[in-house]
């Protein structure tokens, strides 16, 4: 009897211990000080993100949100035949007491092709059902990823060209 209540107790003790779920990605959270993702500029916050704007229009991103202060951008990529990587931006600007913050924010979502097949099949009332040598495949994108892009070189060229498109003349 002993027995089977040190292993009823050892296995709920298991078994709580499993249904913690995943790993704990909250704890290596730092909240520095110091980001990749933001920059100051000496522009007024609706400039900043006009030249944000410019910097991602200008390496192909279409917009899908647009604010005087804030937007989302988005570029598809297809490295592989059955592959499709999906960079999602979006960009905050915010007054600071020497101009704006340009916060910087880019998701790397991949998706993979999957494919199903099946056979079909044809109930008749009288005679039942009969299985015919049609197949059908269905294809589907299935998200297989997704991570925030934390490369310091990323957000390092994009502030760049950000720069660079504040600094430059209107023609």
């Amino acid at each position: 009897m002993k027995r089977h209540l040190l292993f009823a107790a050892l296995l709920l003790l298991v078994l709580a211990s499993g249904g913690c779920g995943g790993p704990k990605v909250y704890r290596d959270e730092g909240f520095a000080s110091e980001s990749p993702y933001r920059h100051n500029y000496d522009t007024s916050p609706e400039t900043a993100c006009e030249g944000a704007e410019f910097a991602l229009l200008n390496q192909g991103y279409t917009l899908d949100a647009k604010a005087p202060t804030a937007l989302k951008a988005r570029k598809n990529f297809q490295p592989e035949e059955e592959i499709n990587v999906v960079i999602e931006f979006n960009v905050v600007c915010k007054a600071d007491k020497a101009g704006s913050v340009v916060f910087a924010n880019a998701v790397q979502t991949t998706y993979e092709l999957k494919k199903s097949s099946g056979s079909s099949s044809l109930s008749i009332p009288s005679a039942g059902s009969i299985s015919l040598p049609w197949g059908k495949t269905v294809e589907a994108l299935v998200k297989i990823a997704g991570e925030t892009i934390s490369d310091e070189s990323f957000y390092s060229r994009f502030f760049a060209l950000v720069s660079a498109h504040l600094k430059a003349p209107l023609k």
